[in-house]
C-alpha cells in the first residue's frame, strides 16, 4: 500500500502525523504524491476560522482525486474531526473515514485496523530535516483562555512522564537530531499534573545532560506561569538556546482580563525585565491578537506603544477569530473586520522596522549557524542562528561550502528585512 499525507497546522500536529506515519511505514510505503497513492491522510487544524477553511479546502482538493482513482481512500484526522465529526460526515460523505481520537497512537491503531495493515510501534516518520525534531512534553491545556478552542479539542493538561520524554529524546539524537524543540499547549505548566513532582526546570536539566544534543529550544510558554527558577535554569544551561516563545496576546489590563490570561501588564513587564537581565542576548518571540471583543482605539494605542517600547525580537500577530463554544463566543464581536486588519498591519509595520534595525546591527558579527537546506549544486544554502526557530523565523543565506545539518561559524555581511546574508568562515 502507498500512503500519501498532507499536514496542516502547528508542530504539535506534525508530531501526531509523524507518529501515525511511523506506525504505518513498516508495512506501507510513504509517498509525497497523493495522485499515486492508495490512501491519503489529511491531518487538519481547527484552531481558528482561517485554519478551518484551509483544512476543508484541502479535503475537497484531495477528494477530487477520486475522479482519477475511484479506489483512493481519503482519511481525515487532526483537530477538525475532533471538533466537528458529525457535521463533517454530513458535509463530506466522499471522505472514507474520519478519525477523532485525541491520542495520535489511538488514531494510529484505528487507522491501521481500517487499512488492514499490521501495526508496529516504531520510531516517528520524520517530516522535518533529520537534524532537528519537535518533542512533545504534554498534551491538552488547563488555561481556558476565553478565546481559545484548544481545551475543547485537546482536553485538560496531560504531561508525559519524564522518563518517556528522555527516552524519546535519546532516540531522536541517535537518529541524527541535533536540535530538540520542546512543544506543548503550555510548556511552562509541564509536570504540574503529575503525581511525582517534576517541572520544566527538571526536564531542561535532564535534556541538557544528553550527549549529542546541541540545541534545546523552548516554544509555547505562558507568561503567567514563569518562575524565577526557570529563568535561572535556562541561564545556567549551555545547550538551551537564548530563545523563548512567549505569547502575551495583548497588554491592556482590560483586554487581558476579558481574555482570561491570568496576568496583567505589570506582571508581563516584570517578567520580560527579569528574563532580559538574566539573559541579555535572549531573543523573545511573542504573539498578539488584534480586534478582540471590547478592544477600543485606546486599548490598541496602548498595545502599539508597548510594542514600540519593548522591542520584541520576533513577533506574530493574528486577527481575533470568534470560535463557538468558547467563553468569548458569548461576547460581542464588536471590532469590524477591516479595523482588525488595519491594526494587524500597523503592528506588522512596526515589527518590520524593529527587525530591520536589529538585523542591521548584526552585520559584521560572527554567528553560529545550523544549516537547514543546501541545493544540489552547492549554489545556495540557508540556516538559522540560535535566535530563530524553523519555519516561523528568519533565515541566514550562506555562501561557501556547507553540509546540511551541520554547524558553522559565519560572518554576517548583509541584512534584509527578515533574513541575513553571511559567509562561512
Amino acid at each position: 500500500m502507498k500512503v500519501a499525507y498532507l499536514n496542516l497546522g502547528c508542530p504539535k500536529n506534525q508530531v501526531d502525523l509523524e507518529t501515525i506515519l511511523g506506525g504505518l511505514a513498516q508495512n506501507a510505503t510513504i509517498i509525497d504524491d497523493p495522485v499515486s497513492a492508495d490512501a491519503v491522510i489529511i491531518n487538519t487544524c481547527a484552531f481558528i476560522e482561517s485554519a478551518k477553511r484551509e483544512s476543508i479546502d484541502s479535503i475537497f482538493d484531495v477528494v477530487s482525486l477520486k475522479e482519477l482513482n475511484p479506489n483512493l481512500q481519503v482519511l481525515v484526522t487532526g483537530c477538525l474531526p475532533q471538533r466537528y465529526k458529525e457535521k463533517l460526515a454530513e458535509l463530506m460523505p466522499e471522505v472514507d473515514r474520519f478519525f477523532n481520537a485525541v491520542s495520535a497512537k489511538s488514531v494510529l491503531r484505528d487507522m491501521a485496523n481500517y487499512l488492514q495493515q499490521p501495526l508496529r510501534q516504531e520510531e516517528r516518520y520524520p517530516l522535518s530535516p533529520r537534524h532537528y525534531a519537535y518533542l512533545r512534553i504534554a498534551e491538552g491545556c488547563d488555561n481556558r483562555c476565553a478565546y481559545c478552542a484548544i481545551p475543547l479539542i485537546k482536553g485538560a493538561l496531560s504531561s508525559r512522564p519524564l522518563p518517556l520524554i528522555l527516552d524519546e529524546a535519546r532516540q531522536l539524537v541517535e537518529s541524527g537530531v541535533k536540535e530538540i524543540i520542546l512543544i506543548g499547549q503550555d510548556t511552562t505548566l509541564y509536570g504540574s499534573d503529575l503525581t511525582k513532582a517534576v517541572s520544566l526546570d527538571d526536564l531542561l536539566v535532564a535534556l541538557n545532560d544528553i550527549e549529542g544534543v546541541a540545541w534545546i529550544r523552548l516554544l509555547y510558554t505562558h507568561p503567567a506561569h514563569w518562575r524565577d527558577s526557570l529563568i535561572d535554569t535556562m541561564a545556567s544551561l549551555s545547550k538551551v538556546v537564548r530563545y523563548v516563545d512567549m505569547p502575551i496576546q495583548h497588554i491592556s489590563d482590560a483586554i487581558l482580563d476579558r481574555m482570561g490570561r491570568k496576568i496583567r501588564r505589570a506582571g508581563i513587564e516584570k517578567l520580560i525585565d527579569k528574563i532580559r537581565r538574566k539573559m541579555p542576548d535572549i531573543a523573545l518571540r511573542t504573539s498578539i491578537i488584534t480586534g478582540f471583543s471590547g478592544e477600543t482605539d485606546e486599548h490598541f494605542a496602548e498595545l502599539l506603544d508597548f510594542l514600540q517600547d519593548i522591542q520584541f525580537e520576533r513577533l506574530g500577530v493574528f486577527t481575533y477569530s470568534r470560535e463557538e463554544n468558547t467563553r468569548a463566543y458569548r461576547m460581542k464581536d464588536d471590532v469590524p473586520h477591516d479595523v482588525k486588519m488595519q491594526r494587524q498591519s500597523a503592528i506588522l509595520q512596526l515589527q518590520e522596522e524593529i527587525v530591520e534595525r536589529r538585523n542591521s546591527s548584526l552585520v559584521g558579527r560572527h554567528l553560529t549557524v545550523l544549516v537547514d537546506e543546501v541545493d544540489e549544486n552547492q549554489m545556495a544554502a540557508y540556516g538559522r542562528s540560535q535566535w530563530d526557530a524553523p519555519e516561523i523565523d528568519g533565515n541566514i543565506l550562506l555562501s561557501g561550502s556547507v553540509v546540511k545539518g551541520e554547524f558553522y561559524s559565519a560572518r554576517i555581511t548583509e541584512a534584509n528585512m527578515y533574513d541575513l546574508i553571511g559567509e562561512v568562515l
